[in-house]
């Protein structure tokens, strides 16, 4: 489309409305219009069967497909949708009219990424006719497009609208959030015009119209047409569909009656302790000094050096870690069972003795036969002296699970006089297990394993259903396990599950698993994917705990490596936090 079909409306800034969290607001109903509300899904919890009702009266009920990923147990008044769940909307709302306003209050946690939160189009694998709203694609831009010819080989190159595959076909859209945001849409036959969080955005100019689409159509919520790409993952609430074109006070309305004044009241900013160090372990010795270790990293997937090695520095403060000498004491050259890619060292001191835990490949020639393996310190000073490969972590003779296909994440602890490793293990989704050991060899289990976690609420389950990287403190009484949950990007976030530290620890009846996440990327400014931890106390006994996470500048994809996948950029950084507790005696993370 030329240039000169376009008009283009100057962009409204809209960075403080971006930020508002949206929890359980949605209770609050907007009369805008009320005449012209054609199909109303609150999403104010799951029904029973799977259809969703409308609740303007009309009758347009919708179908839920893959329900069992959808969930509704964490924010009060909205629904989150994953691992391919979605709504069909009935074609009738759509057939034969050319006026809509849509307006839906989405939380993303799909990352940048071509998806769609709501579609309506035409059913070819590559539709050919289309309007679709992604809240951020591959650049992390507001996009809302519809087509505007045919062009059966490359549909998308016919978009027009907000953020459109073809940039010179219309105005490119801010860059969002994780946090909730009120998204309107207003088609008309000659324009699109897109609003957020009660701001105008910007209209763009069309000739193609909905009815032009045809009758054979399908409207979704949480997916398109098009195969290839992925289904929305976040949480949605109020979708409301207009035939009638909502004014500027109308969309205005809307938002405020569904915004609440909440604004990340907890959220907190923490600067980088050590750059480019994920997967982040502290401990202190019997010798006084504390010893920092992480997965070494890759700066993009032809860096032919990174995750090869461990390196570790020490010092005498928790604090004189960040300006420490660094110093390789292992690589994989070194060994015949361990080769790249080598992941999330712990370095622990059992029975007087010194051994690194890490994940490596037990083969050169296939990156990803990972799992975990033990290095012993030669002598007493761990910083100084050599390490000898124990090689793969030894199961007991009648374990045939454990340390196959793929494990990795070990970390160890003892409590009342039992000593005990935890680690992440495929197969099928990541779950947590935990065996016990012998001090004197602490690369044997003695125990068959036990699974603590596997991924069941939403936020264990956005893009990859993970649990991993267990973290052990324990405190008054009560041992704390912290995990990591979802796939490495902005979801990334840190879980917890707690026993008394007199129970059986190998009974999984004495363990309790918290059905809210304790650190997530909403809970800090300027930082995304928070998790990996490790506990340490400070030098005063209060404890610390230390994670990684992506800056600012790497969640915009301003780092150099934004189209990477995110194991091969460099930029989760280690960060150091307090832990508060709270007059249960739980843990506080987010401070």
């Amino acid at each position: 489309m030329r240039k000169s079909k376009l008009r283009l409306v100057i962009m409204v800034c809209i960075l403080s409305s971006m930020s508002i969290l949206c929890i359980g607001c949605s209770k609050s109903k907007s009369k805008t219009r009320t005449e012209d509300l054609k199909l109303h899904y609150s999403f104010e919890g799951l029904p029973e069967d799977n259809i969703i009702k409308d609740e303007s009266g009309n009758g347009y009920n919708g179908t839920i497909f893959n329900k069992e990923n959808m969930f509704d147990d964490y924010e009060e008044g909205s629904v989150f949708m994953t691992s391919g769940a979605y709504v069909e909307m009935p074609a009738e709302v759509f057939k034969g009219e050319d006026t809509f306003s849509i307006s839906v209050w989405l939380k993303n946690y799909s990352g940048s990424v071509n998806t769609s939160a709501m579609f309506i189009g035409t059913k070819e694998r590559m539709p050919i006719n289309y309007w679709l709203l992604n809240p951020s694609n591959a650049s992390g831009m507001l996009k809302s497009v519809i087509t505007d010819s045919d062009n059966k080989s490359a549909p998308y190159k016919t978009e027009v609208g907000l953020s459109p595959s073809t940039a010179a076909n219309g105005i490119e859209g801010p860059l969002m959030d994780m946090g909730w945001n009120h998204y309107v849409t207003i088609i008309t036959p000659t324009e699109l015009t897109v609003y957020l969080n009660g701001e105008a955005v910007g209209t763009v100019a069309h000739t193609k119209k909905i009815s032009d689409f045809g009758e054979d159509i399908v409207g979704y919520i949480g997916k398109s047409s098009y195969t290839a790409d992925v289904t929305y993952s976040g949480f949605i609430r109020d979708v409301k569909i207009y035939n009638a074109v909502l004014t500027e006070e109308d969309v205005k309305a809307e938002y405020e009656s569904g915004r609440s004044e909440t604004v990340q009241a907890n959220a907190t900013e923490t600067e980088i302790f050590i750059a480019d160090r994920a997967d982040p372990y502290v401990t202190k010795g019997s010798d006084g000094y504390y010893y920092f270790t992480a997965s070494y990293p890759m700066y993009g997937a032809r860096d032919a050096e990174g995750y090869d090695r461990i390196i570790l520095r020490r010092a005498k403060t928790i604090e004189g870690l960040a300006d420490a000498e660094e110093k390789v004491i292992w690589d994989e050259s070194e060994s015949e069972t361990a080769h790249r890619y080598i992941w999330a060292p712990e370095i622990h001191e059992i029975n007087g003795k010194w051994y690194v835990y890490f994940a490596a490949s037990g083969s050169s020639r296939n990156v990803w036969d990972i799992n975990c393996h033990v290095i012993a310190c030669d002598g007493n000073d761990p910083y100084e002296d050599t390490w000898t490969d124990k090689g793969k972590f030894q199961t007991v003779a009648n374990d045939r699970f454990s340390f196959t296909g793929f494990s990795l994440d070990m970390t160890y602890f003892e409590c009342n006089g039992k000593h005990y490793v935890a680690w992440a293990q495929k197969p099928g989704l990541s779950n947590v297990y935990m065996a016990t050991i012998n001090p004197d060899e602490p690369w044997k289990l003695t125990s068959e394993p036990i699974m603590l976690t596997t991924p069941e609420y939403y936020w264990e389950r956005v893009s990859i259903p993970v649990n991993e990287g267990p973290a052990v403190m324990i405190h008054e009484g009560k041992v704390f396990m912290a995990f990591s949950a979802s796939a490495t990007g902005p979801e990334y976030c840190i879980g917890l599950m707690y026993a008394d530290e007199t129970a059986n620890l190998m009974d999984l009846n004495s363990w309790t698993k918290v059905a809210k996440p304790f650190l997530t990327s909403q809970d800090l400014i300027g930082e995304y994917g928070p998790g990996h931890n490790s506990f340490v106390q400070d030098e005063k006994g209060d404890w610390v705990f230390i994670y990684h996470s992506r800056s600012e500048v790497c969640y915009k994809g301003e780092c150099g490596y934004g189209k990477e996948d995110p194991l091969y950029d460099p930029c989760r950084s280690a960060r150091v936090r307090y832990v508060k507790w709270d007059e249960n005696g739980m843990p506080i993370l987010n401070q």
